[in-house]
C-alpha cells in the first residue's frame, strides 16, 4: 500500500481544456487552450492552438481536435505525466485521486466517457471515405470498425466527445495514428460547404475511431460519465459561486447529474 502512494505521487495530471471563449464549465486547475485561433488578433488565455507547430487553420474541420493536436506536438511531456483533455463545455466526471489510482494500476489505461449510440453520419461520403481510407491504409483496425460500426457509421459503442484521461506516452501513440487517418482524409474530402457544425468531418469520425483504437490494441479504459454544460447551469454555478457557496453546493450538483441524464448524445448536437 506504502508503495502504491509513492507511485502515485509521483505521477501527475496536466489537465488541458480546448475552449472558444471565456466561458468554461469547472476549470478547476485546467489550462485553457484557445481553438481556431488562426486569423483571429483577440484571446482571453495565452495558450491558443496558433502556435508552435500546429493544424489552427483547419480547425472548421478538426474542431477540438486542433487543440488535441497542439498538446500532442508543444504540450507537456514526459514520466509520470498524464493528460487530460476536455471540452469548455463538457467533463469527465472523476476525481483526480481515482485517475491516479486507476493510471498507477493501469499504466497503459485510458479514462473515457461511456460507451453511447451514434447516429449515422450526416453526410455519407464522408464515412465511406473514413471506412476506404481506414480499410487500405490502417487495415490493423478495420475489423474494430466493421464489430463496433454500421455501414452507415451509426453504432452502440460510441466512447464519444474525444475526451480522455491517459499517460502522455499512451496519448503520443494515438495520436501518431489519428492524425495520420485525418490528414488522409482531409486530402480525400477537401473543403465542404457544410453548416458550422457539420463541418467537423475529422471530429466526428475521431469519436468513433477512439473505441477502434481502444479495441484493436486492448487497452485497459475505465468508462465515467459525463458532465455538460447548459447555459443555464453555467449561470446557476456563478451565482453559487458569487453568493459565497461551495462547488460542491446540493442544487449545483443534483443539476449536474439531472443535466447529464438528459444529455447524453454525441457532439454532433454541440455547436462551438
Amino acid at each position: 500500500m506504502q508503495r502504491r502512494k509513492i507511485a502515485e505521487k509521483k505521477m501527475r495530471v496536466v489537465t488541458y481544456i480546448s475552449t472558444y471563449g471565456a466561458k468554461c464549465l469547472h476549470k478547476g486547475k485546467g489550462i485553457c487552450l484557445e481553438a481556431g485561433a488562426k486569423g483571429r488578433d483577440f484571446f482571453r488565455y495565452p495558450l491558443h492552438d496558433d502556435t508552435g507547430d500546429n493544424i489552427s487553420k483547419d480547425n472548421a474541420y478538426y474542431g477540438d481536435l486542433t487543440v488535441l493536436y497542439w498538446i500532442w506536438k508543444n504540450g507537456e511531456k514526459g514520466k509520470g505525466t498524464c493528460i487530460s483533455f476536455r471540452h469548455y463545455n463538457k467533463y469527465l466526471m472523476i476525481r483526480e485521486k481515482k485517475v491516479l489510482g486507476y493510471l498507477n494500476e493501469n499504466p497503459d489505461g485510458w479514462i473515457v466517457a461511456r460507451k453511447v449510440s451514434n447516429p449515422p453520419h450526416n453526410f455519407p461520403e464522408e464515412w465511406r471515405s473514413f471506412r476506404k481510407i481506414i480499410n487500405e491504409k490502417y487495415p490493423l483496425y478495420f475489423d474494430a470498425l466493421r464489430r463496433l460500426y454500421r455501414d452507415d457509421g451509426s453504432g452502440s459503442q460510441c466512447n464519444a466527445t474525444n475526451m480522455f484521461i491517459t499517460s502522455s506516452g499512451q496519448m503520443h501513440e494515438y495520436c501518431c495514428v489519428l492524425f495520420k487517418i485525418c490528414r488522409d482524409l482531409r486530402e480525400e474530402v477537401g473543403n465542404t460547404d457544410h453548416k458550422r457544425s457539420d463541418q467537423r468531418y475529422c471530429a466526428f469520425m475521431a469519436e468513433r475511431f477512439l473505441s477502434v483504437y481502444l479495441e484493436t490494441h486492448h487497452l485497459p479504459r475505465l468508462e465515467v460519465d459525463v458532465c455538460r454544460s447548459s447555459l443555464a447551469l453555467y449561470w446557476l454555478r456563478k451565482i453559487a459561486k458569487s453568493a459565497g457557496f461551495s462547488m460542491a453546493w446540493k442544487p449545483v450538483k443534483e443539476a449536474e447529474q439531472l443535466l447529464f441524464r438528459y444529455s447524453r448524445h454525441s457532439s454532433y448536437d454541440d455547436g462551438e
